[in-house]
């Protein structure tokens, strides 16, 4: 089963899953994954408890199926809410430059209008 390092033969019709290891000439495909993974739960199966840890990894499986539902609902009215926005800042950019200056009040750049308003007593 182990070989020395070597240069890999051609590669075998099909498409193998783990092409090979180093050192370990090993051709294994999805049925061989299959089957190992079958003995590998047989072999746990015989395991005291593994019905209990099973049946956990269930429910937690469930739970984040449930999690991932309400994670894409929550997606979806994001996504919603985003066209809306995007569609409002279309319409507002369509509006002239005109319109635009006489709609908007003059801004005030300081949170403390005392402040504001001493500056502007300065300039």
């Amino acid at each position: 089963m182990l070989f020395p390092f070597g240069r890999p033969g051609p590669p075998p019709k099909g498409m193998p899953v783990i092409p090979g290891l180093p050192g370990l000439r090993l051709n294994l495909t999805i049925d061989h994954f299959q089957l190992l993974g079958t003995l590998l739960m047989m072999g746990l199966s015989q395991r005291p408890g593994f019905k209990n840890q099973l049946e956990e990894l269930v429910v937690f499986i469930q739970k984040m199926q449930e999690a991932a539902e309400a994670i894409s609902v929550q997606m979806e009215a994001v996504h919603k809410e985003f066209s809306r926005v995007k569609a409002r800042m279309a319409e507002y950019q369509n509006i002239q430059p005109d319109e635009q200056a006489a709609a908007k009040p003059p801004r005030s750049y300081y949170a403390n209008p005392l402040l504001h308003h001493l500056l502007r007593m300065l300039s």
